[in-house]
């Protein structure tokens, strides 16, 4: 053999060597790439699965952290506990007038002595008037006269809307208005609001006030101009006894209504033929200038 055909030769068992040497090199990548992604794949299935927000259960659909309770089994369930572990009356009587709040009256032993929020949240625009509620759980927990907000602060809740809504001040909580309240003797002993709240105490809030007509053209004339109203009302859709709402506005011809006990009346528009008869007396409002 020619050294010609020994040196080609020997060129072509390299060239070999080095092609295989390629090729184990490429599987030996693509093993790894497989390996690193199913075992970053079951790490994160790992977390799901121990309980992170987005972790789901087998069928697909969210845990229900009722048990599949349905409403009525748990405020009987609610109130049931309530009673046997003697909450306040006027809590326990919550879930009688307004099954809305079941989640209040069934968070009482955990939050009842926590300190209330000292704003009513950043989302506030000047002008326009905040829906508060006085159970929510924020501030309903903090003591109004002898009883608590969420019971009993109707009037101090539906000023707070005011206040926060024309000054832009979003530290008028429905709490900071009821602690006012205690202060200054305008709650009863029966924990009623006096009315001279709406007229006097508005004043150590930025608004100065004045008591209208219980008449439509003035009241639609006194919204239309950005002044809300809160009106003490009676028995009727709101209430069995006494009462205090806000009238927010005007939509479609009829009236919005914040109340501050209940989210489904304060979702309806109301006509004020429907109001009227329920209305006792009314204030109207501005921002102080």
């Amino acid at each position: 053999m020619t050294k010609e055909k020994k040196y080609s030769r020997r060129k072509q068992q390299v060239k070999r060597q080095i092609l295989l040497i390629v090729v184990v090199a490429v599987l030996a990548v693509g093993s790894l790439g497989t390996y690193i992604v199913r075992s970053s794949a079951g790490k994160q299935e790992t977390t799901e699965a121990a309980g992170s927000p987005g972790a789901k259960t087998d069928t697909g659909a969210p845990e229900d952290p009722s048990g599949g309770e349905t409403q009525e089994e748990r405020l009987a369930r609610v109130k049931r506990t309530a009673v046997e572990e003697n909450y306040p009356e006027e809590v326990v009587e919550l879930l009688d007038k307004n099954e809305e709040t079941v989640e209040f009256v069934e968070a009482y032993p955990n939050k009842k002595d926590c300190a209330p929020a000292r704003t009513i949240g950043t989302d506030l625009t000047k002008g326009e008037i905040p829906e508060l509620i006085q159970w929510d759980g924020r501030w309903g927990y903090t003591s109004y006269g002898t009883s608590v907000v969420a019971a009993s602060g109707c009037g101090p809740t539906c000023l707070a809307m005011v206040a926060a809504g024309l000054t832009g001040d979003p530290s008028v909580t429905p709490a900071r208005v009821a602690a006012y309240s205690d202060k200054h003797g305008y709650v009863d002993e029966n924990n009623n609001t006096y009315w001279r709240l709406m007229s006097e105490g508005c004043r150590d809030f930025g608004l100065s006030c004045y008591e209208g007509e219980i008449r439509e053209s003035a009241v639609v004339s006194e919204l239309k101009a950005g002044h809300p109203v809160i009106c003490s009302v009676g028995p009727g859709d709101f209430t069995d006894k006494g009462h205090f709402i806000v009238l927010a506005g005007c939509e479609d011809g009829k009236i919005k209504v914040n109340d501050p006990f209940s989210l489904a009346n304060t979702q309806k528009l109301w006509d004020f033929k429907r109001l009227k008869g329920q209305i006792k007396a009314l204030w109207v409002y501005s921002a102080e200038k």
